[in-house]
């Protein structure tokens, strides 16, 4: 069983996660999927105008002690698999951070995600309708100046990021959140180490850093989802 690399009341990364050819195969799998706008049916204000164009792919579904006959649940009989299988192992060492199963969450959604260069996605928490999130980084190869880090704000910061009464949504002015982010101003860096999981409490103030030009022609790809509480499946919420 594998430990943790870095561990916190919000935060838990674990490295190595899958086998080199299980890693591998996730890799050609994602690839092979087919991927839309994070706008297709809009503009999801999470992103700013300034984030770009993340891409998404179609979400699968995993409950404890199920499994609904349909593609969409696991098991999927895809590489996908290995990773649900992974996290369903570790239910009880990640429950601290998010939650607990079947009390607190009862369907895990897995979403895969491609951020091309110059896509980011700016600060928020995930709501209350998630008990945690994670973040498993897919990509072959990443290295130090490519951008794409994952920032999670010091706990002491303010979570109130909405702009107070009469003032402009933060979508088009981020001067308040940009006030209380400043206080204390401090944030934990999670670099997209390949075959790296992170997972977030939902009190975790988090953004994502725009994917650099010195990327080049790669993009930062991750599996992403929520630990849903006891609600209706959602098409799956902001992340990456």
């Amino acid at each position: 069983m594998s430990k943790p690399s870095y561990s916190s009341e919000d935060v838990l990364v674990y490295d190595d996660v899958l086998a080199d050819a299980a890693f591998a195969k996730l890799y050609r799998h994602l690839g092979s999927l087919n991927y839309t706008s994070v706008h297709r049916d809009g503009w999801r204000k999470v992103w700013r105008l300034h984030d770009g164009n993340p891409l998404r792919g179609r979400t699968v579904w995993y409950r404890p002690g199920e499994q609904p006959p349909t593609t969409n649940f696991y098991p999927t009989g895809s590489p996908v698999d290995d990773l649900i299988a992974w996290i369903a192992d570790r239910e009880d060492d990640i429950a601290a951070v998010v939650g607990t199963a079947s009390a607190d969450w009862t369907r895990l959604s897995f979403t895969p995600w491609i951020y091309p260069v110059g896509s980011g996605l700016s600060l928020h928490r995930d709501g209350t309708t998630y008990s945690g999130a994670f973040t498993y980084f897919a990509h072959h190869e990443w290295r130090l100046h490519w951008g794409g880090q994952l920032l999670v704000l010091d706990p002491q910061t303010q979570p109130n990021l909405a702009s107070p009464g009469g003032n402009a949504p933060v979508a088009f002015d981020d001067r308040q959140e940009s006030l209380r982010a400043f206080d204390p101003g401090f944030a934990l860096t999670i670099f997209p180490k390949p075959n790296r999981i992170a997972f977030l409490s939902p009190r975790a103030l988090h953004l994502l850093t725009r994917v650099d030009t010195n990327a080049g022609q790669q993009s930062r790809i991750s599996v992403a989802g929520f630990f849903h509480r006891n609600v209706p499946p959602p098409g799956g919420g902001p992340h990456g």
